[in-house]
């Protein structure tokens, strides 16, 4: 691995960490005014939306681009993160919304459901990347 192709993961990484935490901030944002414009009505759900994106996001992505890595995930990989990132703060977005409006729908589960399957299978497929590609 050459250490162009280092530094080349490294701005990768780091740009992928600041796009998140403006998708971060956004929903820390988005949270904040529909708390504000629900009359006393709060959502757990809706607060936290954003610790999806902070948590799973911004910290992984901003320790690759501080300490570097040798192999970048792959295309793939990173298709099946922003799809599950979307997916979870989606669901908790939609969960806290309906919580505030009082009512309920059994099918927000899967939101959650689909978001750790998505987490599971970039999980399993950046193993394989990492065992195949070394």
């Amino acid at each position: 691995m050459y250490t162009s192709d280092m530094e080349t993961n490294r701005k990768r990484a780091r740009k992928t960490a600041f796009v998140y935490f403006l998708i971060t901030l956004f929903c820390l944002l988005l949270g904040a005014v529909y708390e504000y414009f629900s009359h006393g009505v709060f959502s757990y759900a809706m607060i936290y939306a954003f610790a999806f994106p902070l948590i799973l996001c911004v910290f992984p992505f901003f320790l690759m681009g501080t300490f570097g890595i040798k192999v970048y995930p792959a295309p793939i990989i990173l298709g099946y993160h922003h799809c599950a990132m979307a997916t979870l703060t989606l669901g908790s977005l939609v969960y806290g919304a309906l919580e505030i409006y009082g009512t309920t729908n059994s099918l927000v589960i899967y939101y959650f459901v689909v978001g750790a399957a998505l987490l599971i299978a970039e999980v399993i497929t950046y193993i394989l990347q990492r065992l195949f590609l070394k």
